[in-house]
């Protein structure tokens, strides 16, 4: 018996020690400023892999009541949920697998405080299983109380789409998000309707948009309740029995100005249950530098803790700790090309990055548009067959050129609003020709793209220029490594820019690396 345990203790850290373990956490922390009350919401994520494509996840909310097990008269708290996670790829199909319990969560809509309708928020003790390929993305999850789930998002014509349906609440809903621009206004819209199956006559709906203009940021919402009340969710602002009340309204309204990484605002809530109640419309102002904000309003700005608020502090915060596998070094690696032998690795899309959580670890596969330290010191850019990306690798030494084929592991971590993996390991697999896109809009969805636009310079500075597509303006910028000569560039010209799209301070801008990425016609 104590052989067995013996080995069966071998075997255990043997596992343990060839996998990645890695221990995160992600706290909400609001502290009203009139009596010092204090509201904290950590969330906690563990990951173990014992294989690049197989994952042991825990995520719990701690300050949460928790089930217990029961093992060997000891009693052990439930996490809320626990899952074995597989990834796999075949043929650009990226098949994501999990087993036990977990959430499905999909929606479009939660834009502004929190506020959503239709989409979902699927707990399930059972399987989930989600598919991505090319433009289209879907799931479905199965409880072991015979209750399912699914879900199916794609993009057509410029419109996000997104269609929902689920068993517990008998709810089938439909989400869309636009982006657009006209002129020097970038504009993003979205919008749902949900309701119940036996009763869509009775639905549910949102409808907002955001506006851009500059360093202003005007955003606006409105949702009308149906009879289901469980269309509609509320994470802050709302006292939460305004979403069990059919027929019942929320109107939202933000004006930010972002200035040199500070954003100061106003906002307006208002709400059916508040103007019954002969309460004025809560009116406040705020100030965030990075995860800090402070509000300042006539009314309660926390309706999650006791006592009423008008000034408070929101605190976010997220630490992670991480352990390699045993005989994997802490820093980038290298490796160099390897002819003939077909590689094993399974491979994340670039998508999977942009919408994944930020802190979890990719493999992504893509072709260098932008060499290492070129347009930033340490990072570089790559690009697959849909998105592109930054990749930043302080301490790789070797030479990251144009057109070399990389696989790239790392965690994702949010730069100046810009998602990008910080590389563990860099390997170069082969070499490619790049290819850069038309930028048809100003839209996320080409962030860190090889993008070219062509139109007429509009205005001209000393590091950059204005170009004028006829649909958008974008501004041009040039980075002091490229040693771009702007000379000959002059108001009026008509030109074809190539290069990366990027934002500054909330503002879009196109990056070129060297001088032949400026074409003048």
């Amino acid at each position: 018996m104590k052989r067995f345990s013996i080995i069966t203790g071998l075997l255990i850290s043997l596992l343990i020690f060839s996998g990645t373990f890695s221990l995160s956490v992600f706290n909400l922390t609001t502290v009203g400023i009139e009596d010092g009350t204090l509201d904290y919401f950590p969330i906690v994520y563990v990951t173990y892999s014992p294989f690049d494509f197989l994952s042991f996840k825990i995520s719990d909310y701690l300050m949460l009541s928790h089930n217990t097990w029961s093992i060997g008269g000891y009693s052990i708290f439930q996490p809320r949920y626990y899952y074995i996670e597989g990834k796999f790829n075949f043929s650009n199909i990226n098949l994501t697998v999990d087993v036990l319990k977990a959430r499905m969560k999909k929606t479009q809509t939660e834009k502004l405080d929190g506020l959503r309708v239709g989409g979902l928020k699927f707990d399930y003790t059972g399987v989930g299983v989600y598919v991505r390929y090319n433009k289209f993305n879907l799931g479905f999850a199965y409880d072991i109380s015979n209750l399912f789930a699914g879900f199916i998002q794609t993009e057509l014509f410029g419109f996000k789409l997104g269609g929902y349906y689920e068993t517990k609440y008998s709810q089938i809903s439909v989400d869309l998000n636009k982006s657009f621009n006209i002129k020097d206004l970038n504009i993003d819209t979205w919008g749902a309707i949900s309701a119940k199956t036996s009763d869509v006559a009775n639905f549910s709906y949102l409808v907002g948009g955001e506006v851009r203009f500059g360093n202003f940021d005007f955003s606006t919402q409105y949702l009308k309740l149906g009879s289901n009340k469980y269309d509609a969710d509320f994470q802050t602002g709302d006292p939460n029995d305004v979403a069990f009340l059919p027929g019942a309204w929320a109107f939202y309204a933000d004006l930010d100005y972002m200035l040199g990484g500070y954003e100061l605002g106003v906002f307006l809530r208002h709400n059916s249950v508040w103007l019954n109640d002969n309460y004025l419309p809560l009116i406040g102002a705020k100030l965030s530098y990075k995860d800090f904000t402070l509000k300042v309003g006539n009314g309660d700005l926390i309706s999650n803790i006791s006592g009423e608020q008008k000034i408070a502090v929101e605190l976010n915060y997220f630490y992670s700790l991480d352990f390699d596998k045993l005989f994997v070094k802490k820093s980038p690696s290298f490796k160099t090309e390897k002819k003939g032998v077909e590689s094993e690795t399974t491979y994340n899309s670039i998508m999977d990055v942009i919408f994944g959580e930020e802190g979890q670890t990719y493999t992504v596969k893509g072709v260098v548009t932008s060499p290492k330290d070129l347009l930033g010191t340490g990072s570089f850019y790559i690009q697959d067959e849909v998105s592109g990306l930054m990749i930043y690798a302080p301490g790789l030494t070797e030479e990251i050129n144009l057109g070399d084929v990389v696989v790239v592991t790392g965690k994702t971590k949010l730069w100046n609003g810009i998602i990008e993996i910080v590389a563990d390991q860099v390997e170069k697999v082969g070499t490619a020709t790049p290819k850069a896109d038309v930028l048809t809009s100003l839209s996320k969805t080409f962030i860190s793209s090889l993008v070219y636009v062509e139109g007429v310079v509009k205005e001209k500075h000393t590091y950059d220029f204005i170009v004028d597509t006829g649909s958008f303006t974008i501004k041009v910028y040039i980075k002091k490594g490229t040693n771009i000569d702007l000379s000959s560039i002059q108001v009026g010209a008509k030109v074809k820019v190539v290069g990366i799209l990027t934002t500054y301070q909330g503002e879009y801008e196109i990056l070129p690396r060297w001088q032949e990425d400026i074409e003048i016609k």
